[in-house]
């Protein structure tokens, strides 16, 4: 059997099935890993080894007494959750200064299932402030570090939970993605990362201005693992104010490879505007084409001609900021990051025409995409036009061609958050400095299982030609 911390939730299940290892002793090999490794990483924010404890041992019990998993479909497994959501006895900090250090009362929806269905919460990963920027940096303590490099960036706003997953701290980790928040740090860390459609995971409340383009997510080792936890946590709730209404769907069967005969690709790496993109990332895009052709797919060059998605992003994201954290930093402003202080200052000084100018090309975007999906089953391009960059550096040019700092990292991400897109980010190898690339493929709304089919052939092709765990 592969090392404790390199198995997938797949494998732990089924090493606990036939008793070869048991909860407990799969979390104790996990602490030990976290334990070495994160005084370097910072990926954690709360760790919550007593609660995990607790729960492990629940689990072994379970498993002792031949309870079915079918009931409990992650017994024992461990798990991270992002430190934007509630879980029940711990503080939720958001990664700021301004929070509230107060106990969460309950646990967000999908934390509830997650918890009734027998995870195991290690505790809450680290976050850009309010999870609105693209490099985990708060001031809260240490940026999260990338395992593959530790003077590179994780990503955001996601970063702790990638570096987990990446280093092998459990195989199952909660992301949020508002504009890339899971795809980036998985491109970065070269792991799985799976956005749903918007709203499919359900949330008590939906955030003035950005329940349009944000939603939960996955980050893990294997598309199997990822479709697992979506098949757990997504479905409407009573509680949800705007659930996403489509059918039921068998996440995990879709993550089982099978002939893409009939499915029609388009293959990308321009995007509505200037999307400049490193060559060596360009030709793993049409390394993933072939791999797709081969399964049977149609495979052309179609670029989407639609509004510039960074044309709309920033101003519903500005505006977002504004009105879900303005109140709250009322005040604090000396205690908030710059990056927070930037956000919430561009999002205020809007005004209502511009505003309203940005529903409209988001109305507009959205219609153009809808009947691009006619003729398209999925867009696949890249993920992010980079490599994981050092901390903190401003970057404004890629393969000799200028772009906007602020965007360097959120190319080729955005759309899929403002039409409401399933999108799945997939390891794609490593570049010449051995840091992790990554294509990414966008299916239209609702159509989930389609994206994990396809990514699911291309994890069994070898796309990827690296370890799943970073050398960190």
């Amino acid at each position: 059997m592969s090392k404790i911390h390199e198995l997938t939730a797949e494998q732990l299940l089924g090493a606990y099935r036939s008793r070869e290892l048991s909860p407990v002793e799969a979390l104790e090999a996990i602490f030990s890993r976290i334990d070495a490794l994160e005084p370097s990483l910072h990926a954690f924010i709360t760790e919550t080894r007593e609660l995990a404890m607790s729960q492990a041992r629940e689990a072994e019990q379970a498993w002792r007494s031949s309870e079915e998993q079918e009931s409990s479909p992650l017994l024992g497994v461990p798990i991270t959750l992002k430190d934007l959501v509630d879980l029940k006895g711990v503080p939720t900090t958001m990664g700021s200064l301004v929070t509230s250090r107060e106990p969460a009362n309950r646990d967000e929806l999908f934390v509830e299932r997650l918890r009734d269905a027998g995870a195991v919460f290690l505790g809450k990963t680290n976050t850009s402030e309010f999870g609105l920027a693209a490099q985990t940096m708060n001031r809260l303590g240490p940026s999260t570090a990338n395992p593959w490099n530790l003077e590179r960036t994780a990503g955001g706003s996601s970063g702790g939970a990638a570096a987990a997953c990446a280093a092998g701290y459990g195989p199952l980790h909660h992301g949020t993605d508002g504009g890339g928040s899971v795809r980036v740090p998985a491109a970065y860390c070269g792991v799985v990362g799976l956005k749903p459609t918007g709203r499919r995971i359900p949330r008590r409340a939906r955030a003035a201005g950005m329940s349009q383009i944000s939603t939960d997510g996955v980050l893990a080792r294997t598309i199997a693992d990822a479709a697992l936890m979506l098949d757990i946590t997504a479905g409407p709730h009573p509680d949800d104010p705007a659930p996403f209404r489509g059918q039921g769907v068998d996440f995990a069967s879709a993550a089982r490879p099978a002939s893409l005969k009939d499915l029609k690709i388009a293959c990308a790496t321009q995007l509505g505007g200037p999307t400049p993109c490193e060559p060596l990332i360009a030709r793993r895009v049409e390394a993933a084409a072939a791999i797709l052709r081969d399964a049977g797919a149609s495979v052309a060059e179609a670029t989407p001609d639609i509004t510039d998605p960074n044309r709309v992003f920033p101003t519903l994201s500005a505006v977002g900021a504004a009105a879900n954290y303005g109140p709250l930093c009322e005040g604090r402003e000396d205690d908030l990051s710059d990056y927070t202080r930037g956000s919430l200052r561009r999002g205020s000084s809007l005004t209502g025409v511009q505003v309203a100018e940005a529903y409209a090309g988001l109305d507009r975007l959205r219609r153009q995409m809808d009947a691009w999906f006619d003729d398209f089953d999925i867009l696949l391009m890249p993920t992010s036009a980079i490599a994981a960059h050092p901390h903190g550096a401003r970057i404004d040019e890629i393969a000799g061609q200028p772009v906007n700092p602020w965007m360097i990292s959120i190319l080729y991400t955005p759309l899929a958050n403002l039409v409401q897109a399933p999108t799945i980010a997939m390891p794609a190898g490593l570049d010449a400095e051995g840091m992790p690339i990554s294509v990414q493929l966008m299916a239209r709304e609702g159509s989930d299982a389609l994206a994990i089919r396809c990514a699911a052939i291309l994890e069994e092709a070898g796309l990827n030609e690296a370890s799943p765990l970073a050398p960190v």
